[in-house]
């Protein structure tokens, strides 16, 4: 078990200065191969000993007790079993859910517990950096401990709609790397960012600029 959080732990730290200094490594094929192969291990332990570490949605659940509304159309990227998807589509009555992954064995128990647990979530196989869906579709869009791709991010997001980035161990996630990522998601067009600690981690919380 705590093997399993140690490497919880460097994987959160590494995604978020990943994500913070460069989008080049996300997607490639390296990248893409390193992912399946840790995922494929994890997924059948992932539920029992990651998803239950104490204040593993802290980050999350302070950033959605930020939205003004809930959404109706919500998006979580590298959804893993599914858990933060789980967690907005029971949040918010009515709420209708997609969820992407790359790793097929993270989503093959990701669709067991949806349907056991009755979640209106659709799931698919796709790539962070290349998300399958058309401009402004998303009412919110999540990334919970995972790569954040901004660009593709905020594209998918719908003009008003909001961006939860939550990583549950910050780890030594220093504040240049936060300011990094806050100025990546305003570039790609972001009106509203903010990044605070929450329980053991942080959240990053932004809001797509309105259509002109």
């Amino acid at each position: 078990m705590r093997a399993i959080w140690l490497g919880s732990f460097l994987t959160d730290t590494v995604y978020l200065t990943a994500g913070a200094l460069t989008s080049r490594f996300v997607g490639s094929p390296l990248q893409r191969a390193i992912a399946r192969r840790r995922y494929r291990r994890l997924a059948a332990r992932y539920d029992a000993d990651v998803v239950p570490q104490a204040g593993y949605f802290a980050p999350l659940i302070a950033a959605l007790d930020r939205l003004p509304v809930g959404p109706a159309l919500a998006l979580d990227v590298s959804t893993g079993t599914g858990a933060a998807m789980g967690l907005v589509v029971r949040r918010y009555l009515g709420c209708r859910g997609v969820a992407v992954d790359l790793s097929p064995a993270m989503l093959q128990h990701a669709v067991q517990r949806a349907r056991r647990e009755g979640w209106p979530v659709a799931f698919a196989v796709a790539d962070a950096a290349r998300l399958p869906f058309g401009d402004g579709t998303f009412d919110l869009v999540t990334v919970q401990n995972a790569f954040p791709v901004p660009r593709e991010l905020v594209r998918v997001t719908r003009p008003g709609g909001w961006i939860v980035l939550s990583y549950s161990a910050g780890g030594p996630a220093v504040p240049w790397v936060a300011r990094a990522l806050l100025r990546r998601l305003r570039q790609a067009g972001c009106t509203l960012t903010e990044t605070r600690a929450a329980g053991p981690g942080r959240y990053f919380l932004a809001r797509r600029g309105e259509a002109r």
